[in-house]
């Protein structure tokens, strides 16, 4: 009995659950009332099978039936091709659903030995899986690209949509096309997802063919004998380019310039002579091709003699490629210019003369006929390219090691060369007609860098010639030198300049233009290096000067550069002020004619005190500080009585500076301001400081004795 019980219970809740989940399936879609995720009626959160899935689109398509119903005519004959659409892409997408599974490409295993017939079918093989993934992955970019912009315009359409009212007269043929619209998209997602798989798997299996290109040098089999087949082949093909080369020779000397159709049969014929031009190379690079296997099929005869023959053959197939892949961007740009230009023209005279229309429809043809011969000999260059692989594998393996080394480094050497040679001589940019090239640009800064070296020891050597002869002015050689290494710096730019064709005497324009840039933008730099020539010409401010400017700064003149001068403070700060500064305000040259200078160092003592006792103490002072100037006799120390002071008389000492002290202001003060401390003590002078005298008028409102009684009580108290 309760197991009967239990299985009662397990079947209800068994159908409970089932009609529950009966209630969370979203709604059939219906064009008339659309939810925002209608979608996920065909891919729910759970996995459903292709049954189901089939059976959901079987229900769609009734109610989309269902739908048109009732509808007039006209509008059910416009919307017929938009249910259409629906109905075929969820059919697709129900069985692009059912390939879930992308087999992996099978991998053929590296060979034992490959003949070099067998190694150029690889690698084509390869050369054409490579092209096709290319355009594979080109495709699914765009697509992606398209599919990104879709979802944009679907989001704007299901807006549009949702804010329609349910009794608009457009509800349904909105709600159909935004249907189809969907349904198409998410096909397009599914597509481009088996396509990412499909090439993930191709460049796999282009992974694996690299490999096998790679191992096939080391796994080559060469018979050591003549193919006559090859031999053949070489004879054909340069039999083709002779001819080829004889009726491009009559075809020139038999052209006429007087044509009636003009331009365009001259353009065809500038094209036959371009296809013949390609047909040539084509031709010579294939005979080359088929020489150059032949030579490496030899190379293991006599090794010395075939591997020599080999290296030629090769040299000569990498400079007939050299020579084609210079004309043919030639050849391109003639090309896409002729089949713009007959394109339009077609159009235009398709109904007014068909003899120019021929015409033009003629150049097309020969432009897809060049494009067909280009694309051999793209095929041709690639396939010599791979054999030349082979070819170097070859000799490189044959000879010793140094020897590999040498002929690497000169290979690089010769490739690098040619490149970096094209990079320097490449035009950069054009000055008055003049290119000019990074090569050019190099040799301008090589030329002054040299005039920048002879400036720097022409200064040097004035600098030891200051040095060596007492006589000279070491301020009037840094003038000199600053003057010389100025217009060496000029001579080198024009110099340089003229070294890559720029003619000077024909930028009258540019140098009013650059006048009116340094008018407004360059003033103050131009204002700072006239004033610089100003000071160096002047000679009011040299090289080891003590100024002291209005600013306050005070310190010595190391250096006068083109903009700015350095000056030194006595605590070694280095401040670079703008030269303008010292031409527009006032500046303080403590040693611009004498380096000797006085100063005044005040002091006072109590009154009282003996005069001459002072004075005897204070030159004493003096004459103890190194700095003092005593060796002439109308620059002794002295001591001047300049004042009668609040609470002392003051005096001055007033003593001349050996040069060596003059840029030392603060040390010198404080060594006087010492040595008379020390020697007014040793007098016993006393050095007097303020004294006030306090006056209390009252205490807690008391006065006089009063005051002073309740003082005396408060003390007492206290104590």
């Amino acid at each position: 009995m309760a197991v009967k019980i239990k299985l009662c219970l397990f079947t209800i809740l068994l159908f409970s659950s089932a009609a529950l989940a009966e209630n969370k399936l979203p709604p059939v879609p219906d064009p008339m009332a659309l939810d925002a995720d209608w979608w996920s009626y065909f891919k729910p959160d759970e996995k459903i099978d292709s049954a189901d899935l089939d059976a959901r689109i079987e229900k769609t398509n009734a109610r989309l039936k269902n739908s048109l119903t009732g509808v007039a005519a006209a509008q059910r004959t416009s919307l017929m091709p938009q249910v259409k659409r629906i109905q075929v892409n969820l059919n697709q997408y129900s069985n692009l659903r059912q390939l879930t599974v992308i087999e992996k490409p099978s991998l053929t295993p590296v060979a034992a030995q490959y003949t070099i017939d067998e190694a150029l079918e690889r690698f084509v093989a390869w050369r054409k899986q490579s092209r096709e993934t290319d355009l594979e992955q080109s495709d699914l970019t765009w697509q992606k690209a398209q599919q990104t912009l879709e979802r944009k315009r679907q989001l704007q359409r299901r807006n549009n949509y949702l804010a329609l009212s349910t009794s608009d007269a457009q509800r349904l043929q909105r709600g159909v096309e935004l249907m189809a619209n969907r349904v198409s998209l998410e096909l397009l997602v599914l597509q481009n997802k088996h396509r990412e798989e499909k090439l993930k798997n191709a460049r796999l299996q282009l992974q694996h063919m690299q490999n096998e290109l790679e191992l096939i040098p080391q796994h080559l089999v060469l018979s050591s004998s003549i193919n006559q087949v090859w031999l053949e082949e070489q004879s054909k093909q340069r039999a083709k380019a002779d001819a080829l080369r004889q009726q491009a020779e009559v075809q020139l000397s038999d052209q006429s310039p007087s044509t009636p159709l003009g331009s365009a049969n001259i353009k065809y014929l500038l094209l036959v002579n371009t296809g013949k031009e390609v047909q040539i190379a084509t031709h010579e690079l294939t005979a080359m091709r088929y020489a150059m296997a032949q030579a490496l099929e030899e190379s293991d005869a006599v090794q010395t003699q075939n591997n020599k023959r080999l290296t030629e053959i090769s040299t000569q197939f990498v400079e007939i490629r050299q020579s084609i892949k210079e004309r043919e961007e030639m050849w391109r740009s003639l090309t896409g210019q002729t089949k713009k230009f007959a394109s339009g023209q077609e159009a235009n005279y398709d109904r007014v003369d068909l003899e120019l229309s021929e015409a033009y429809k003629r150049l097309l043809n020969q432009v897809d006929d060049i494009d067909r011969w280009m694309r051999k000999l793209e095929l041709e260059q690639d396939v010599g390219g791979f054999l030349l692989k082979l070819a170097d594998a070859k000799v490189q393996g044959s000879i010793g090691l140094f020897k590999r080394w040498q002929s690497n480094t000169e290979t690089w050497l010769a490739g690098s060369g040619g490149k970096v040679s094209e990079w320097l001589n490449a035009t950069l940019v054009e000055i008055n007609e003049v290119p000019v090239t990074s090569l050019g640009l190099l040799r301008v800064l090589f030329i002054i860098t040299i005039a920048w070296l002879i400036s720097k020891l022409l200064r040097q050597g004035l600098g030891k010639l200051g040095k060596r002869k007492d006589g000279v002015s070491a301020s009037a050689l840094y003038t000199l030198g600053r003057v010389v290494h100025y217009i060496i710096l000029v001579v080198g730019v024009i110099i340089g300049l003229s070294s890559i064709g720029i003619d000077f005497t024909k930028f009258a324009l540019f140098a009013s233009a650059l006048g009116v840039g340094i008018g407004f933008g360059l003033q103050t730099l131009i204002s700072n290096f006239v004033a610089g020539l100003i000071i160096l010409f002047e000679r009011s401010l040299k090289v080891g000067d003590f100024v002291e400017l209005s600013s306050g700064l005070v310190g010595e003149v190391k250096e006068i550069n083109m903009r700015s001068t350095l000056v030194t403070t006595n605590d070694n700060v280095d401040i670079l002020v703008p030269n303008s500064e010292f031409v527009n305000s006032q500046v303080t040259n403590w040693t611009l004619r004498d380096t000797q200078r006085r100063i005044h160092i005040p002091f006072g003592v109590a009154y009282g005190t003996d005069k001459d006792l002072t004075k005897k103490a204070v030159l004493e002072a003096a004459y103890e500080v190194t700095w003092t100037l005593n060796d002439k006799k109308n620059r002794q120390p002295q001591v001047w009585f300049v004042q009668f002071g609040d609470s002392s008389l003051n005096f001055e000492l007033v003593v001349w500076l050996k040069p060596e002290a003059v840029k030392r202001p603060s040390a010198v003060q404080a060594a006087y301001l010492w040595e008379i401390d020390t020697k007014l003590k040793k007098y016993g002078i006393e050095i007097p400081f303020p004294q006030r005298d306090l006056h209390v008028r009252s205490v807690f409102g008391q006065k006089d004795d009063a005051g002073w009684s309740l003082l005396d009580k408060y003390k007492t108290t206290t104590s």
